[in-house]
Parts: C-alpha cells; sequence; structure tokens
C-alpha cells in the first residue's frame, strides 16, 4: 500500500513537469519544411524571401505557415490593392532569448533613424524621422518604452511616428505571445497617411503582421504587409517596390534589435 501511494504522489508531481516542459526549437531547415523545395533553398542561401499580390489571398507563403491562424486573425483590409510578405533570418543570441526578444522588439523609438531605400529618389534614406509611445491621440506626450520582467500574454499601445514618406501619424501596435516564444507583432495607421499632397491610405487601410519566431540556429522573422490604396497613374509599379521596400526596412529594425543581444 505505501509503495503505490509513493507510485501515485511520483506520477502526480512529474506528469505535470513533463507536460509543462517544451519541446526544442527545430533548426531552421527543419522548420520552414513546409515550403516548396527551391524556396526553402532560396531563404536558408539568401536569409530573404519575398513575394507580392494584389491582395493577402494571393500571397503563397504565410497561409501555410505553423501560424497561419494568427494572420487571418491579425489582418482586417477589405478590398485590398497591394499585399507584400517575406521571411527573413538573422543568427539567434546565445542562451534563453524569449524575454530579451520581447523586450528588444518593444522598443519602438529605436525605429528612429531608420533607413531604406527610395524608389523614387534612387538612393538610401530616412524613413522614420521619429518614434515613440504616446498614452492616445488625444495625449500625445512623448512616453518610454517599458522593461518587462515576464513576457505578457499581450499588449497594446498607440505610437506616434514621423514618417519622411508618408508624414506624421498615429497607429496602433500590439504584441501576443505565441507558445514556444514566438511573438505576433500588428501595426495598423490610425489616420490618413499621404503622398505628397494627396491622400492614400484610409485609417486603418495599412497593416503590417510580424512574426518573430526563435529556432535552435536561427531566429526567424516573417514580416506581411497588407493596404488598400488610392490609385495614381504610372505609380503603381514603384508604389508597390516602396511597399517591398518598407517591409525591409522594418524587418531589418527587427534583425538590429535581435542582435543587441549578442
Amino acid at each position: 500500500m505505501k509503495k503505490s501511494l509513493l507510485s501515485i504522489l511520483a506520477v502526480s508531481v512529474l506528469a505535470p513537469l513533463a507536460l509543462g516542459a517544451q519541446t526544442p526549437a527545430p533548426g531552421a531547415s527543419a522548420y520552414f519544411s513546409f515550403l516548396p523545395p527551391s524556396d526553402r533553398e532560396t531563404l536558408l542561401a539568401k536569409n530573404e524571401l519575398t513575394a507580392t499580390g494584389g491582395s493577402g489571398s494571393d500571397l503563397p507563403f504565410g497561409a501555410k505557415a505553423p501560424f497561419a491562424s494568427e494572420l487571418a486573425g491579425g489582418m482586417s483590409v477589405k478590398g485590398s490593392s497591394v499585399a507584400i510578405e517575406g521571411f527573413f533570418l538573422f543568427p539567434r543570441p546565445s542562451g534563453e532569448v524569449n524575454l530579451g526578444l520581447y523586450n528588444a522588439v518593444n522598443a519602438v523609438a529605436s525605429m528612429e533613424g531608420l533607413e531604406y531605400y527610395s524608389v523614387s529618389q534612387k538612393k538610401i534614406e530616412k524613413l522614420i524621422l521619429a518614434s515613440y509611445r504616446v498614452a492616445g491621440m488625444d495625449k500625445p506626450q512623448k512616453l518610454p518604452d517599458p522593461t518587462f520582467t515576464s513576457v505578457p500574454g499581450f499588449q497594446k499601445a498607440v505610437i506616434f511616428q514621423k514618417d519622411n514618406r508618408l508624414g506624421d501619424g498615429f497607429s496602433e501596435l500590439t504584441w501576443k505571445s505565441l507558445p514556444g516564444g514566438a511573438i505576433v507583432m500588428t501595426l495598423k495607421n490610425l489616420q490618413t497617411l499621404n503622398y505628397g499632397i494627396f491622400p492614400l491610405v484610409d485609417p486603418g487601410n495599412l497593416q503590417m503582421l510580424f512574426v518573430v519566431v526563435p529556432l535552435a540556429d536561427k531566429v526567424a522573422v516573417y514580416g506581411v504587409m497588407e493596404g488598400k490604396t488610392a490609385k495614381f497613374f504610372g505609380l503603381e509599379r514603384s508604389k508597390d517596390e516602396s511597399f517591398r521596400n518598407r517591409m525591409r526596412a522594418l524587418a531589418a529594425w527587427l534583425g538590429q534589435r535581435i542582435a543587441t543581444l549578442s
């Protein structure tokens, strides 16, 4: 009877520990097995794989990814005219990275000074001239970025950015934690964005979603951008390329934040 009782106690203690143990993260080659072989080889060789389309449903990669359900819930642009997605690979910092990654991608102020390739100017130039948190659109005073001691399940903030191309504006930024340490970030404009003097994107019609996934040998970043934009005759191709470069710049910012943990 005593042996039986000890066995029961041992099972009751060890079983939850076993259930709570996390499965080791796969390497990049195994994780991206959902991609066609040629696309996977391109990503692993060049650390980047992108695609464009008229809407999110035209994009080939994200719908097959392990986090595909997050895309359906995180993007809500109806009648979109441009959609871009991409995978980007960065070196994985050593040690336990989950909390460090979460704090790194919460550093909104570090977007200030972000550069991208301007299609119209044909040169590298600053994209974000100012970036910081605010309490709300009616309370625009600059707030510091918080430092977290544990990873919250969900967080939402309003941010202000001075954009070199699309002007000044407020956006909503959210962070969601997934099992295994992945982080989902969404960004949505709260005000009209302009192309020069012309309105280009109505509030809520430019949305971006990034998924940061720590793997055994890399940190993978998936980005998707979808927008419903006004049409300007003769500028559609350059506009699409500009949005692609914008997403690349934001993915590079995430890569820079990841590198601060090394």
